[in-house]
């Protein structure tokens, strides 16, 4: 039932939090996976790819949904992280180039990728992934932002941003155990991450505590919250 009155900031993002831990029991959004073999990497990355890269294609339109110019700003910069600093003149690539160099790392081709990402998703996912790009489509702009808490503010929980790095090294070892060549190239994309979400996640946090502080914006946002974790796994 929708509160009468919009809860505080800081007391609403605890209550999601408390979402979190009501779902995932003090587990990651994201586990890390131990492999057997780089053929078992290869099928992971082959489903990664199928039905295209669904994770990056609404930054630009939270940006354009945007109503409040100096959040606007912010965005852009995340959008520049999540496109590639390279469109700016940096070094750094995007995103999908990023996951593309873990996939070429373990035997996967450009044409491969190509051909994955121009096929059908599987009919769960693409539920799953057409919900969420709906949500940033027709959602309130805040609400579509803060949805990122879900992935991206795990890194704002005590211990969480250590726990990441230390299953970053587990999967260095357990990658070049594989065979896996140039271990860092095909990590580059979770590396990335590890550091650059820390700064997304204040920004989700921020425009939740600023922006959704209405009792109609933060139901949304609890619904947006916890779809968002059964999200696992797709």
């Amino acid at each position: 039932m929708e509160n009468p009155t919009a809860v505080p900031g800081d007391e609403f993002l605890e209550e999601l939090e408390g979402l979190r831990r009501q779902h995932l029991k003090g587990g990651l959004l994201r586990p890390r996976r131990h492999y057997n073999s780089k053929e078992e990497i290869a099928a992971a990355r082959r489903k990664y790819h199928l039905g295209g890269d669904n994770n990056h294609r609404f930054e630009g339109e939270r940006y354009l949904n945007c109503t409040d110019k100096a959040v606007r700003r912010q965005q852009l910069r995340k959008l520049i992280d999540e496109g590639g600093e390279t469109t700016v003149g940096g070094k750094m690539p995007s995103h999908p180039i990023l996951a593309r160099w873990e996939s070429h790392e373990v035997g996967l081709t450009d044409n491969d990728i190509n051909e994955l990402e121009i096929s059908d998703a599987n009919p769960e996912t693409l539920i799953v992934w057409g919900w969420r790009v709906n949500l940033h489509r027709t959602g309130h702009w805040a609400v579509a932002i803060g949805s990122s808490l879900v992935g991206e503010g795990e890194k704002r929980i005590p211990g969480i941003r250590e726990r990441l790095l230390s299953d970053i090294e587990a999967m260095k070892e357990n990658y070049a155990a594989l065979g896996v060549k140039n271990v860092e190239r095909a990590l580059a994309f979770h590396i990335e991450h590890a550091d650059v979400d820390i700064d997304h996640a204040e920004f989700g946090a921020d425009v939740v505590r600023k922006h959704v502080n209405t009792p109609q914006l933060q139901e949304q946002m609890r619904k947006a919250f916890v779809l968002t974790l059964h999200m696992k796994g797709f």
